[in-house]
């Protein structure tokens, strides 16, 4: 077999899914070369390289994804007892208009607003896709095997983001105005995506629909939100330790962005490296080992290995950032990549751990919204408590922590990984859902 199918081939699947995981894997080379440019990482240079803008539109550009979750909860009831896959081709149709839209942006304020409407808009689109999406994986893909199936399509997805954005790099550095053409060129190749996953089918679904529908009707109050995580004690428990993780995650991206473009000044290229390129090459690389493991511990026990690495990747890049050194911010950004491998699979499926069968959709919604709750805010103080508050755009009164922000930021991680290693013990008598 060639090396390519031994990497994205996965025997165990039954026939039945087999087609279907072929069509999202040629999707996932087509596609991704639309979204990635909306990706928070190459935008955010964008923005600040290409329009200038000011330090409170970047921290907006690394939180639209978090915008988007607050809206995971409103797809999850518009996706209750539809057809899946149709949906899902409809929301990905509206995210390349949204690529197409920032090609023809006019490089002022005017084309600024354009663009963060545009990212804001599109990641509340992605959203949608992501919290769909989630219940087709779950329906095709057996337990034992929905890791390595899902890190395979994410694997492939990570490698079209990195060759895209690296190659979109060199063009921005050769001129700033060929944003155009890239922007432009994403969105016309990611409509083969679009219609390559058109053909994809979902395993049980009128089953699944027709359940989703008799949960939607009967008014069981055991589908609330709030109802929810009252009821799972656990999985609220692993919600907040998700919540207190993802936010020292998500209020260094913009402090990172600003320090990398504004302060040091560096290129396209580099800046997108730092950035973006190398967490996304490490997840490549590193996710079907990370996918492994998934597929044979309870995420509890996943997340409390893999934040103890995240905490030493912000300690380094916090001596990167105090010193000003791109060299040790890059070092820190190939640590925190590797565990992230593993950290956006366990994002996609670690609500399975503990859903019912007839709720899948609403705990990921849980969890989805969840993330966006953190990320509404989480950014915005980052960069807030890195510029200070009397920086533009913020309430005069403060000279802000600049590299400590880092120091902050690890200490939270270090609180999370606490919290998942005790809740890893509770959770031992706990089968997984299969």
């Amino acid at each position: 077999m060639p090396p390519f199918d031994t990497f994205f081939h996965i025997p165990e699947l039954d026939p039945a899914v087999r087609k279907s995981f072929r069509r999202e894997q040629l999707s996932e080379l087509t596609l991704p070369l639309a979204t990635s440019l909306m990706e928070g990482g190459f935008v955010a240079v964008v923005a600040a390289k290409a329009f200038n803008v000011e330090p409170w539109v970047i921290a907006v550009i690394s939180a639209a994804p978090m915008f988007g979750n607050l809206s995971s909860f409103v797809w999850t009831r518009i996706a209750t007892g539809r057809s899946k896959i149709p949906m899902v081709v409809a929301l990905q149709t509206l995210v390349l208009l949204c690529v197409a839209a920032i090609a023809v942006s006019p490089r002022s304020q005017a084309g600024a607003w354009i663009l963060l409407a545009s990212v804001v808009l599109c990641r509340m689109l992605i959203t949608g896709i992501i919290t769909v999406r989630s219940v087709a994986w779950s329906l095709n893909y057996d337990r034992a095997l929905r890791a390595r199936a899902t890190g395979r399509l994410q694997a492939i997805t990570s490698l079209t983001v990195v060759l895209t954005t690296s190659l979109a790099g060199l063009v921005l550095d050769a001129h700033p105005e060929n944003f155009r053409w890239i922007y432009g060129a994403g969105a016309v190749f990611g409509g083969v995506g679009v219609w390559l996953f058109r053909g994809v089918l979902v395993r049980g679904e009128k089953r699944h629909r027709v359940m989703e529908r008799r949960g939607a009707q009967d008014g069981r109050r055991r589908d609330g939100f709030f109802e929810v995580l009252r009821k799972d004690s656990l999985y609220a428990r692993y919600q907040l330790h998700q919540f207190i993780s993802g936010t020292a995650n998500m209020m260094l991206e913009p402090p990172l962005v600003y320090l990398v473009t504004k302060q040091l000044g560096a290129s396209y290229v580099v800046s997108i490296g730092i950035v973006m390129l190398i967490p996304f090459t490490l997840n490549l690389t590193t996710m079907p080992l990370w996918a492994r493991y998934l597929d044979k511990v309870h995420v509890t026990e996943f997340r409390a290995r893999q934040n103890a690495g995240w905490v030493i990747g912000v300690l380094i890049m916090f001596w990167g950032a105090w010193t000003f050194s791109l060299w040790w911010l890059a070092l820190g950004r190939v640590i925190t990549g590797i565990v992230n491998g593993g950290g956006s699979l366990a994002w996609q499926l670690g609500h399975n751990d503990f859903a019912p069968r007839d709720q899948i959709s609403t705990y990921m919604g849980i969890h989805v919204t969840l993330t966006g709750v953190r990320g509404a805010f989480a950014p915005f103080l980052g960069m807030a408590l890195y510029l200070g508050w009397d920086a533009k755009g913020y309430v005069p009164g403060s000279t802000g922590l600049s590299a400590w922000v880092f120091l902050l930021s690890a200490l939270l991680g270090l609180v999370a990984w606490r919290g998942f290693d005790t809740l890893r013990k509770d959770v031992r008598l706990r089968p997984l859902n299969r």
